[in-house]
Parts: C-alpha cells; sequence; structure tokens
C-alpha cells in the first residue's frame, strides 16, 4: 500500500513538473508572439529586403515552434522560439537601417583601404598580409551585400573591413617608424651641427651649456636607437631638439626673423613626415594632438606674415609641443621598441 501511494506522489508530482514547464514555454511562445505583433508594421514600413526576409523566417520558426508545443516537444519548441525572437530582432534592426548611410560607410572603408593599401603591400610584412587579405575579402562581401540590398550585412562586413585594415596598417607601423625615428635623429644632428656654427664662440655662456645640454641628449638617443629601444630615442631626440631652439634664444638679444622661420621649418618636417601614419589612428588621442598642433602652426605662420615675431614663436612652441606628443603617442600604439 505505501509502494502505491508513493508511486502517486511521483506521478502527481511528475505530472506537475511537466504542467509547469509546458506553461513556462508557452510563456515563452507567447512573447515572441508579442515581439512579431510589434515588429512586423515596422518592417512594413521600412519596405527593406533584408528586413522582410528576417521576419518571414522569424515567422517561420515561430510558427514550427508552435507546431513542436503542439505535439509536447517542449525543449524543440522552446529552441525554435528563442531562434525566432532573435531573427525578429535582427529584422527590427534591419528595418531601421538607413542604406544612404551603409553605402556611405562603404566608400569610406574603400577611401581607407586605398589609402593603408600601398603601404601594406610594399612592406610585406607576414601578419599585416593576413589582415590585408580578411579586409579585402570582407569589403568584397560588403559591396556584394549592398548590391542585393542586405544593408545589414554590408554595415557589418565593411566596418569589419575597414577595422582590419586599420590593423593590418597598425602592423607595418612599427617598421616604418623605426625608419622615421632615424630621420630624426638625423635631423637632430643636422640642426646641432648648424647651431654650433650659428653660436660660434661668441655665444652666451646659458646658450653654450643649453647646446651641451641638447648635444649630450642626443648621444642617448643615438644610445638607444642602436640598442633597439626607437621609442626612448624618439623622445630623446626630440628632447634635444626643445634645448636647441633654447639655446638659439639664449643666444639673441631677442626674438629674429630667422629664429621663427627655423621653429616653423621644424614643426613642418614633423608634420610631413608623421601625420598621414598618425591620422590612419581616425579619432585616436595622438591624432586630435596632431590636428591641435597644426592649427597652432597655421596661426604661427599668419602671424609671422604680420610679422609679430614673438606671437609667432609662442606659437610655434605650442605646436611643437603638441606634434611631438602626438608622434610620441603614435609609437607608443605601434610599439616600435621591438627588434629592427
Amino acid at each position: 500500500m505505501k509502494r502505491l501511494i508513493v508511486v502517486c506522489l511521483l506521478l502527481l508530482v511528475g505530472a506537475a513538473a511537466a504542467q509547469t514547464e509546458r506553461e513556462r514555454v508557452r510563456a515563452e511562445l507567447v512573447k515572441t508572439d508579442e515581439l512579431l505583433a510589434e515588429v512586423k508594421p515596422i518592417v512594413d514600413g521600412a519596405r527593406i529586403e533584408e528586413a522582410g526576409q528576417l521576419f518571414k523566417w522569424a515567422a517561420s520558426l515561430q510558427q514550427s515552434a508552435w507546431s513542436s508545443f503542439q505535439r509536447k516537444l517542449h525543449g524543440r519548441a522552446k529552441d525554435l522560439t528563442l531562434r525566432a525572437r532573435e531573427r525578429a530582432r535582427q529584422a527590427r534592426v534591419a528595418a531601421g537601417i538607413d542604406p544612404d548611410r551603409v553605402r556611405e560607410e562603404v566608400r569610406r572603408t574603400l577611401d581607407a583601404m586605398a589609402e593603408f593599401g600601398p603601404a601594406i603591400v610594399k612592406a610585406n610584412v607576414p601578419r599585416a598580409n593576413q589582415l590585408w587579405k580578411m579586409a579585402r575579402t570582407e569589403q568584397s562581401a560588403a559591396e556584394n551585400h549592398l548590391a542585393a540590398s542586405r544593408y545589414g550585412y554590408a554595415l557589418k562586413f565593411t566596418l569589419a573591413a575597414r577595422e582590419h585594415g586599420r590593423a593590418a596598417f597598425a602592423a607595418i607601423r612599427g617598421r616604418v617608424g623605426v625608419e622615421r625615428v632615424e630621420r630624426e635623429l638625423d635631423r637632430t644632428d643636422g640642426l646641432i651641427e648648424k647651431a654650433r656654427g650659428r653660436l660660434g664662440q661668441t655665444a652666451a655662456r646659458r646658450a653654450t651649456e643649453v647646446l651641451n645640454k641638447a648635444v649630450e641628449l642626443q648621444r642617448q638617443a643615438r644610445q638607444a636607437f642602436s640598442e633597439n629601444r626607437s621609442l626612448a630615442a624618439l623622445r630623446l631626440t626630440l628632447a634635444a631638439r626643445d634645448l636647441l631652439l633654447r639655446a638659439w634664444e639664449a643666444g639673441r638679444a631677442g626674438v629674429t626673423l630667422e629664429l621663427v622661420e627655423q621653429a616653423l621649418a621644424g614643426n613642418d618636417a614633423l608634420i610631413g613626415d608623421w601625420a598621414e601614419s598618425v591620422r590612419a589612428g581616425a579619432d585616436t588621442p595622438a591624432a586630435k594632438l596632431l590636428e591641435q598642433g597644426i592649427r597652432h602652426q597655421k596661426n604661427a605662420r599668419e602671424l609671422l606674415g604680420q610679422r609679430q615675431l614673438r606671437l609667432a614663436l609662442a606659437e610655434c612652441h605650442k605646436a611643437r609641443r603638441l606634434l611631438q606628443r602626438a608622434v610620441e603617442l603614435a609609437q607608443t600604439e605601434d610599439a616600435p621598441d621591438g627588434p629592427r
């Protein structure tokens, strides 16, 4: 008798559990029905083929989910309705995409890849080549999806292509950076020789002291470069260059046209050598600092044209600090201190 009671209790518990599970799955199905009802007018109003296809897919999955539920296949019914709900959400997102914006993003990626491509191919770095191949494949897929009015997929693939293109360029920028650091070192050597010639034996004691400090920093920069510490070498040689300008200022009674022109030329050289690679980082801190430095450089040139030499030199100094920081940041991001 006791055994019969236990069996009956187990059957009741099992039935109750099955009923509870049935109700839970039904609740999930109803939730999906509500989402489909909400999304349908959005998709119909958008008249975007991709959104319509996703919605049809969602509706078909939901129909299968209800069919499984009626056959008491509760696990399958739950899986199908959750998949239907995800497709419905994707349909809503696709319906909200602006086709013009997608076309613009695809165009932007094409422009970016046209800019990065030649340098990447020329560098022939294995990791960069792999990333570049991915980028080209993704962009091709984006263009195909765009042609077929599958805007969601087009947007997804073109953004992925742009990201991989930038990563490929970043993979070669460290190597390119080393070459540029060496040019900066050579440029500082030339400025040191020029400063020695201009200051001569008649320079004030303060100017000579500053020049000697610049020479020592440049020696340290060369040493760092020989040890494959390119970032340290860059920082040291730019610091040496700052001291050279201070030495020139200390060796003169006032601000001269020659001094301002020398400061402008130094900034122009930095911009010419580094702007393209810094800008490749898009909205990075380095890119923002670069643009600020260029604005101060432009102000300096305008002030020079008005013969306001002191103000022009002050703007040159601001520009130089910003430009140097931008270059250092860009090199830090690219980790150029590895083996050459």
